[in-house]
């Protein structure tokens, strides 16, 4: 209920969730978390008054990224990562801030926690505004605090395949001040929602053909462009629906126990990865805990070779992101630094897989995985 007594709207209701659960000051929705980062460097570039400051990006990880940075209009500087921890390069963190971006965007990959205790002391430093990509870690925690909760702004999916769905939809997240400022500018970037019967469509296929024995089917649907990576073009920056409001707010404490699943089917199948020397676990800090969205994993080349055949896909095991950012078409254009040789970020791009750990895997799946590993990562 609202304050006035009458039912919430659904907006409001969502708001008000991810206030408590992220201690969020301010909360502004949006239809896509594309929308919420895109919003969010625009912002932030206007709030310095350098529109031609550049925002600093993972050179790996998902192409929305590249999207949003198009959408603003931003130059990047692309910084490599920690291939074995999924995690930041310190160094090339603190070289990064010190070419005084206005922004960098620190990225939570497959519900693996980063730590951004480091890069919010750096960043102090220089003025740079950090923004936590939380859109893949629901459920993880840094120090007993949410993913989504470390710096000045947090960006949050709904679409599909994130844990918490609406069939689409997003947030940025304001923990401070300085937050507060650029998100108030970001919500005059937003136009009015479209209609969100799409957005129910969207949620009704993720439940339907996640299920493991339907794995093969979106191969033989193109269109839905499950489980593919692609590059989108930047849309109009809107408000999202209320389908996509209503559908997050009403499954809130399901995605919640959804994530205790996931954590679990995780740990069962690091287990019988650790045992293989086919592949190499990405182990996380220990006063973290992942959300595990999807289990990341590097593979040897033979298991990686394994990983594009059909049986794997028909397992749900999927390779990585396919390419470094900079080798994007039009993308590597705005990278000040793309001929850079990013060791860390091509490494994943070559070995990187992620196996499933949804709440629909049954006892026979886990067997079916179980016999892959062995098969494909055995001596």
């Amino acid at each position: 209920m609202s304050r006035n007594g009458r039912p919430a709207h659904a907006a409001e209701r969502l708001s008000a969730l991810l206030r408590e659960r992220y201690g969020a000051k301010a909360v502004l929705l949006t239809d896509s978390g594309t929308a919420a980062l895109t919003a969010a460097l625009i912002a932030t570039l206007k709030d310095r008054r350098e529109p031609a400051a550049a925002v600093a990006l993972p050179a790996y990880g998902c192409y929305d990224l590249a999207t949003a940075a198009d959408g603003a209009d931003a130059r990047v500087l692309l910084y490599d990562l920690d291939p074995h921890r999924l995690a930041l390069d310190e160094a090339q963190i603190d070289a990064t801030l010190r070419q005084g971006v206005a922004a960098i965007v620190v990225a939570h990959f497959y519900g693996c926690p980063v730590d951004l205790s480091l890069v919010n002391r750096l960043a102090a430093t220089t003025g740079t505004i950090v923004i936590e990509d939380a859109a893949q870690a629901l459920g993880a925690t840094v120090r007993d605090r949410a993913a989504g909760s470390q710096s000045s702004l947090a960006v949050l999916s709904f679409g599909r395949g994130k844990g918490l769905t609406g069939g689409s939809g997003g947030a940025l997240l304001a923990h401070d001040k300085a937050g507060e400022r650029i998100l108030n500018i970001a919500r005059e970037l937003l136009g009015e929602a479209q209609r969100g019967w799409v957005e129910l469509l969207a949620a009704t296929a993720q439940f339907v053909l996640e299920r493991p024995n339907l794995y093969a089917l979106p191969a033989a649907l193109p269109f839905l462009h499950l489980g593919e990576t692609i590059y989108r073009v930047p849309r109009p920056l809107r408000r999202p629906t209320r389908a996509s409001c209503s559908v997050v707010a009403g499954t809130w404490l399901l995605a919640e126990r959804e994530t205790e699943v996931r954590q679990r089917n995780g740990e069962r199948l690091l287990r019988e990865l650790r045992a293989q020397p086919g592949f190499e676990t990405i182990v996380p800090p220990g006063h973290t805990r992942p959300g595990y969205l999807r289990l990341p994993v590097l593979a040897s080349p033979i298991v990686r070779r394994a990983v594009a055949e059909p049986a794997a896909r028909r397992l749900g095991v999927m390779a990585g992101y396919p390419r470094v950012l900079c080798d994007l078409e039009r993308f590597g254009e705005r990278c000040l630094n793309r001929d850079a040789a990013f060791p860390g970020a091509r490494l994943l791009v070559a070995r990187l897989c992620t196996l499933p750990t949804h709440g629909r895997l049954a006892s026979r799946d886990f067997e079916r995985l179980s016999r892959w590993i062995r098969k494909v990562g055995g001596p």
